[in-house]
């Protein structure tokens, strides 16, 4: 027999079986619902997370960014007073690095203040009366439009007499003036040929240490780099003199035995100009006593100027255990110094029996050029090249005309034939020669000192104020045979001069260029801002 539950027992089963479903229907969504927060919850982070991620990532790019400008401003107002800025880290400069971080972190200079020095030197300069320097720009375009000018106009500008063109112009330098000791400028006048003025701290620097050369570069104790004269060496312009009086004002230990140029092992003459930025910092580094050296051979490396000293960003920048490079080189009227390569290479140290005419050893002399490649065997192949300065000072970058591969027909056929005449207009003409002289334009225009022979026996006063140099009793020495001082106007024969003028015009714009700033600083100083 089966037992029955009483009715009432089974009702209170049934209410308390409904009571616990109900409350497992409520613990399982009130569960749900938390876990659909919670995912909720987690989503609404992520959002924010990212959304602050975001803001935190586009400050940093606009502090990045600002910085940047900031550098920029500074470099660029640096470039538009008497310093032109450029930051150049430890890795340029080479060696200390770890020595550079501790010296910069007492020494450096905020680039806000940096801009705030620029800022107030400038508007100094604009309350400032005096004769101003012009700027790169204005140079590069003044002494382009000399140079495409008809030859006979220029020559009549540059050298005279007035019968040479119809309408002489007037002389774009002021030569005749400046000659004479006399400033032609006054009031506000913006010269525009002439350039800035390099910084003057690192020549007052490198005077200092004339009497302390036992302990140049190796004093790690000073505040800034060393600074030592880095020579460019045009063959037959006066190298061999500037070498001697070297030697006549600094100690022997302090300067190369073979002419002012580096040694290296089965290299009597290492050809400086071939070197990187890094083996020139090296080298002074490793040398510490030395401090000027010279390159005669290859064309100049444009990557050194980068070891001069520009702005406050570098005179702040401490001492990196680098160097600083004063820029300095002598230059010739281009005629007299062919003329001077002939006589030595043609004649003097030519071994063979006959000896070659003027217009055999330009012609020999452009086509060795023309073969001749970085560090090649024929080291002198350079010397006879037509324009040698402009060639030298772009970096090697201007090509050998056809003008001088055919030297002999060109100056043997006496009045300038029709021949010579259309390859001169056509070398003219010709767009390759444009950016080669633009560049020796502006390597010049940053030179410290560039020195016209023909001007510096009677003033010597410039490279003694750069460098501190008094003795100058043997400002004019050769290293074979006898002094002579050549004139291509009374030993060339007229035609020949014509057009030798012609092809080396070039040259004879940087020429008169340079005489001009070499006197201007000179007769003007008091003037010029």
């Amino acid at each position: 027999m089966i037992s029955r539950r009483p009715p009432a027992q089974q009702q209170e089963n049934r209410t308390r079986r409904r009571t616990r479903r109900s409350n497992r229907d409520r613990k399982r969504r009130t569960l749900t619902g938390q876990q659909s927060g919670c995912r909720g919850c987690s989503q609404s982070f992520v959002l924010v997370c990212s959304f602050t991620a975001f803001i935190v990532v586009a400050i940093f790019l606009w502090l990045s960014v600002t910085a940047v400008v900031l550098r920029k401003d500074v470099t660029l107002e640096a470039d538009n007073s008497s310093d032109g800025a450029t930051d150049r880290s430890g890795s340029i400069r080479g060696g200390g690095a770890q020595q550079m971080a501790t010296n910069n972190h007492a020494t450096a200079i905020k680039p806000m203040e940096l801009r705030k020095r620029h800022n107030e030197r400038k508007a100094a300069r604009r309350n400032e009366s005096g004769v101003r320097a012009a700027s790169i720009d204005q140079i590069v375009e003044t002494l382009m439009g000399l140079a495409r000018m008809p030859t006979k106009d220029l020559r009549a500008m540059l050298e005279g007499p007035p019968s040479l063109a119809a309408a002489a112009p007037a002389d774009p330098f002021h030569l005749s003036e400046l000659r004479k000791g006399q400033c032609p400028w006054s009031g506000d006048d913006v010269i525009e040929w002439l350039p800035e003025r390099p910084l003057l701290q690192p020549s007052e620097w490198f005077r200092q240490d004339n009497d302390n050369f036992a302990n140049i570069n190796g004093d790690k104790a000073r505040k800034h780099n060393s600074v030592s004269v880095y020579y460019e060496h045009l063959s037959k312009a006066g190298g061999t003199s500037f070498c001697t009086m070297a030697k006549a004002n600094m100690p022997k230990e302090e300067i190369p035995r073979y002419y002012c140029m580096p040694s290296e092992p089965g290299m009597l003459d290492a050809r400086v100009g071939s070197w990187s930025r890094k083996k020139l910092v090296n080298y002074f580094v490793e040398k510490p006593r030395h401090r000027l050296l010279s390159n005669e051979w290859e064309p100049f490396n444009l990557d050194f100027l980068e070891l001069q000293m520009m702005s406050d960003l570098d005179l702040a920048g401490g001492n990196d255990g680098g160097v600083y490079l004063l820029f300095v080189t002598t230059i010739r009227n281009p005629i007299n110094r062919l003329l001077s390569a002939y006589k030595f290479w043609g004649i003097l140290n030519n071994p063979a029996d006959e000896k070659p005419s003027v217009e055999e050893f330009l012609q020999r002399r452009g086509r060795r050029a023309n073969r001749w490649k970085m560090l090649s065997d024929d080291f002198a192949g350079n010397v006879g090249r037509y324009n040698f300065a402009t060639w030298k000072f772009s970096g090697g970058q201007l090509p050998v005309t056809k003008l001088q591969l055919d030297a002999e027909q060109h100056l043997k056929s006496g009045a300038k034939s029709a021949a010579t005449t259309r390859e001169i207009e056509n070398t003219q003409k010709d767009q390759v020669w444009r950016k080669s002289f633009e560049t020796a334009v502006k390597t010049l225009a940053k030179f410290d000192l560039a020195i016209p022979m023909e001007l510096f026996d009677e003033h010597h006063e410039p490279l003694q104020h750069l460098l501190g140099w008094t003795n100058f009793e043997k400002s004019h020495v050769v290293n074979m045979g006898k002094v002579q001082n050549n004139d291509a106007t009374t030993e060339l024969n007229s035609d020949v001069y014509d057009v030798l003028w012609e092809a080396n015009k070039l040259d004879f714009v940087l020429y008169y260029w340079t005489c001009a700033i070499y006197l201007a600083r000179l007769n003007c100083a008091d003037l010029l801002r």
